[in-house]
C-alpha cells in the first residue's frame, strides 16, 4: 500500500535473527580478503558487500511489496516498465514509452526489444499480461496496485494497452513506482514450478527467482546472507563500471555494521543506521555519507474515536505543546526538517498559506486543555514502534506534554504489532495517539492522502475525514488536470490542519553510509529503501 506503512517498519521488521551478529560477522569474514599478516581487506572491486537488518519474507513480486519483507532484494533481479529519477521524473524501463486515450482510460506502451527473463524466455507484450494476470489470481500484495486495471491486452509483439476501469492520472507514476508492478516471473518459468495445488507457483517463487534484472539469485542462507550474480544476458549490458557479485549479509544489530564497515567486511549498509552510529562513522578514514532528501514524514496520529483525544481541542493542545526543535536535534541531529501538513515540502502541491500552523505554545496549549475540561491533565496511551528514533520522538513529547500536566503512557513494539492496531475498526484502537511514518513512493500527493479516506479507517487511518473530504480526494485521483487535483488537495491539506488528526513532525533526510572506494549509489526517494546496484561500481 503506497505511503502508508512506517519506512523503519518495512525496513526492518524486528525479529530475532537465529545467530545474531556473530552469524553475520562469521559470514562477512568468508567474502573478505586476508593477507599473509592475517590482516582482512576490503573484497575485490567485482563484488558488493551490503548488509541488510532482517532476512526476507518472499522474494515473489506478486506476493511481496514491503522493504524489509523482500522488496529490496528482489529488486537485484525484476524490473519494472517505468523508473523515477530522484525528482520524480519518470524514465524508460522495461517499457521505452506511452501514450493515452482522450478519454484518459486506454494508456498504449511500447517496450523494451531485446530483453529476456533469467530462464532466456523473451520478454514480450504476452509477459506483460501474464505478470497481470498472476497478480491478480494469487489475490495477493500486489494486486492492490492494479484495481485500475480492467484488462492487459497485447496488440503486437512489443505493444500492450493497458485498458483501466476509470480515469487514473497516476497510473504512469504507478507502474513506475515502489511496489507490486514488477514484470515476472517468466510463463515458462511460472509453468515448470506449478503444481495443482499452487498453479501459479507461489511458493516457488518464495526463494527463487525468474526476473530480467540484471542480477540472477545464486544462493540463499536463511539468516545469513544472499548471492547474486551478474546476468551475462542482461539488456543493459556490462561494458561499463558496474559489480557482478552481490553479498546481502543479514546484520540485526547496527554495532555490528559499524565494525564491518571499519573493518571493510562491508561496503554499503543499505538499511538505515542510527544516526549517532553514522555520525561516528563520517569521521572515519576510508568511509563516507550520502545525505538526501526524502519525501517521508514523521507523525504522531490521534485516534479520533476516543476521548481524550476525540476531542479537538486536545490535540490542538498536544501540537502547540511540542517541542519540534528538541525532536529534530535529539533524534535526527539536524538531519531533518520542520513540516507544517500531511505531505512532505518535496511533493507537490504546497501546504496554503491559510491553512493552520502548530508552534511550540506552552500558554495556548494549557488554555485550550482547561476549555476542554483538562485543567489538572489527563493520560493517554502512546504506540509506538521500538526503534532509536522513535525513542526520542517520544521521550520528546512526554516532556513536551508534561508541561501542561498531560502524562504520557508510552508502548513500544515492532511495527506488524503496531500496524496491527491500527488496522483495527473505528472504535477499537487500542490508543490514544500512534506515532509511525508515511511517505510518498510516487510524485504525486494522492500516495498519502489517500489513506485519509475514511474507507482506509481499517488500514492506518486513525479515523479522520468526511463524505466532503472523500469527494475531494476521489475525485482528485480521477481528474488528468493537475491544476485541477492540486487545487483539491490543497482543500484537503486546509481541512487537516484545522482539524489536527494528527502532529506532524519533520522530514527526516536519508543517510547512506559506505566505503569511499563506493561510487555511483543514488538514493530515489520514492525507492526508499531500494539500492540500484546495476549503477554502483567500486574503485
Amino acid at each position: 500500500m503506497e505511503g502508508m506503512i512506517s519506512r523503519e517498519g518495512r525496513r526492518r521488521r524486528l525479529r530475532t535473527i537465529a545467530a545474531g551478529a556473530a552469524v553475520a560477522v562469521v559470514a562477512a569474514s568468508v567474502f573478505a580478503v586476508v593477507d599473509a599478516s592475517g590482516a582482512s581487506s576490503a573484497a575485490p572491486t567485482s563484488a558488493l558487500l551490503v548488509s541488510r537488518g532482517t532476512d526476507p519474507e518472499s522474494l515473489d513480486p506478486a506476493q511481496e511489496v514491503t522493504t524489509g519483507g523482500g522488496l529490496e532484494t528482489f529488486v537485484a533481479s525484476y524490473e519494472r516498465l517505468f523508473n523515477l529519477t530522484p525528482s520524480g521524473k519518470i524514465l524508460p524501463g522495461l517499457a521505452t514509452s506511452w501514450s493515452v486515450s482522450k478519454d484518459g482510460k486506454v494508456y498504449t506502451v511500447k517496450l523494451r526489444k531485446g530483453v529476456t527473463f533469467h530462464d532466456g524466455s523473451p520478454f514480450d507484450a504476452a509477459s506483460v499480461r501474464y505478470t497481470w494476470r498472476r497478480i491478480v489470481a494469487l489475490k495477493s500484495a500486489a494486486v492492490q496496485y492494479w484495481t485500475a486495471v480492467k484488462n492487459v491486452v497485447p496488440v503486437g509483439k512489443y505493444v500492450v494497452k493497458f485498458q483501466l476501469k476509470t480515469v487514473s492520472p497516476i497510473f504512469i507514476p504507478n507502474l513506475a513506482g515502489q511496489r507490486g508492478v514488477y514484470m515476472g516471473p517468466s510463463a515458462a518459468c511460472v509453468k515448470a514450478h506449478a503444481t495443482t495445488g499452487d498453479p501459479w507457483a507461489g511458493k516457488y517463487f518464495t526463494d527463487h527467482e525468474c526476473g530480467t534484472g540484471p542480477y540472477e539469485l545464486v544462493s540463499w542462507q536463511h539468516n545469513q546472507q544472499l548471492e547474486f550474480k551478474a546476468y551475462p544476458k542482461y539488456w543493459g549490458g556490462w561494458k561499463s563500471h558496474h559489480v557482478t557479485q552481490i553479498i546481502e549479509k543479514i546484520v540485526s544489530q547496527p554495532s555490528s555494521a559499524r565494525l564491518m564497515l571499519e573493518h571493510g567486511d562491508l561496503d554499503l549498509a543499505a538499511d538505515a543506521l542510527p544516526t549517532d552510529v553514522t555520525l561516528a562513522l563520517k569521521k572515519e578514514s576510508g568511509i563516507k555519507v550520502v545525505v538526501s532528501p526524502t519525501t517521508t514524514l514523521d507523525q504522531f496520529t490521534f485516534n479520533l474515536a476516543k476521548k481524550p483525544t476525540s476531542d479537538v481541542r486536545v490535540r490542538r493542545a498536544l501540537a502547540l505543546l511540542f517541542d519540534y526543535k528538541a525532536a529534530i536535534t535529539q533524534a535526527y541531529h539536524g538531519y531533518a526538517r520542520r513540516v507544517y501538513g500531511a505531505i512532505p515540502s518535496t511533493v507537490w502541491p504546497a501546504l496554503p498559506k491559510t491553512a493552520s500552523r502548530y508552534n511550540t505554545n506552552v500558554a495556548q496549549a494549557k488554555k485550550l486543555l482547561a476549555q476542554a475540561g483538562y485543567a489538572k491533565g489527563l493520560t493517554i496511551e502512546l504506540s509506538t514502534m521500538d526503534l532509536n528514533q522513535w525513542h526520542n520522538l517520544a521521550l520528546v513529547l512526554q516532556q513536551s506534554a508534561a508541561k501542561a500536566g498531560v502524562k504520557l503512557n508510552v508502548n513500544f513494539s515492532t511495527w506488524p504489532v503496531l500496524f496491527s492496531q491500527l488496522q483495527k475498526p473505528k472504535g477499537q484502537k487500542p490508543f490514544g495517539m500512534a506515532g509511525y511514518q508515511m511517505w510518498a513512493a510516487i510524485p504525486n500527493p494522492s500516495d498519502i492522502l489517500m489513506w485519509w479516506r475514511q474507507v482506509a479507517v481499517t488500514v492506518i487511518n486513525p479515523g479522520w475525514g468526511t463524505a466532503t473530504t472523500d469527494r475531494w480526494i476521489n475525485t482528485a485521483m480521477s481528474t488528468m488536470s493537475r491544476a485541477r487535483q492540486a487545487a483539491l488537495y490543497q482543500k484537503v491539506l486546509t481541512r487537516l490542519n484545522k482539524d489536527v488528526p494528527a502532529i506532524w513532525i519533520d522530514q527526516p533526510d536519508n543517510l547512506t553510509v559506505m566505503r569511499s572506494n563506493v561510487h555511483g549509489y543514488q538514493y530515489v526517494p520514492y525507492y526508499n529503501g531500494l539500492v540500484d546496484y546495476y549503477k554502483i561500481w567500486k574503485s
